[in-house]
């Protein structure tokens, strides 16, 4: 979601939750907030009524546009190169796709989640791991970190500037070995 449209939405719905706490306060009885709502809504002054109605149907529709709309384009590419001819860029999908082959080939790693994060360095890729309880936690980490980092450099030209590595389980099976 872009800055504007959160803050779109912030302005929306404090206005909203304004309005209902104000409507709430009248139906308890509280008959201040009736002043202010009937001078906000007064037949004599139908242009602060519309223009106000007209902003609010406004940003609805492009708040729930956002929501129903995809947004898996925006901010899921990373730029390569940008010449006279074009940009070249690399979705993050790829990089985790390629990221999950390396790790997969590291023995004692059963399953791996990758994330990865645009960065102004290149790229930040967090793994979640599920390790054999027949490893060295640390050597096969050190190992996934340096793997990652070589591979995606290697095929990509991104730079990696983080690879964070997340043990979440360790397997109480061994894989099978055929």
């Amino acid at each position: 979601m872009r800055p504007f449209d959160r803050a779109l939405l912030a302005v929306y719905t404090f206005f909203l939750t304004a309005i209902f706490v104000l409507f709430s306060a009248v139906m308890l009885g509280w008959t201040t907030p009736q002043f202010l709502l009937r001078d906000l809504f007064y037949p004599g002054q139908p242009e602060v009524f519309w223009t106000l109605m007209a902003i609010l149907i406004l940003a609805g529709a492009r708040l729930f546009w956002i929501g129903v709309s995809r947004s898996d384009r925006v901010g899921r590419y990373v730029l390569l190169t940008e010449s006279a001819a074009g940009q070249i860029r690399v979705s993050i999908k790829a990089i985790e796709n390629l990221t999950v082959k390396v790790v997969s080939q590291v023995n004692g790693v059963k399953e791996v989640k990758p994330r990865v994060v645009a960065v102004s360095q290149g790229v930040g890729i967090q793994l979640r791991a599920v390790v054999t309880p027949d490893i060295n936690i640390p050597e096969v980490s050190e190992k996934i970190q340096t793997l990652v980092k070589e591979k995606v450099f290697e095929v990509t030209g991104i730079a990696v500037s983080t690879v964070k590595v997340s043990i979440e389980d360790i397997s109480a099976h061994k894989p099978r070995v055929e």
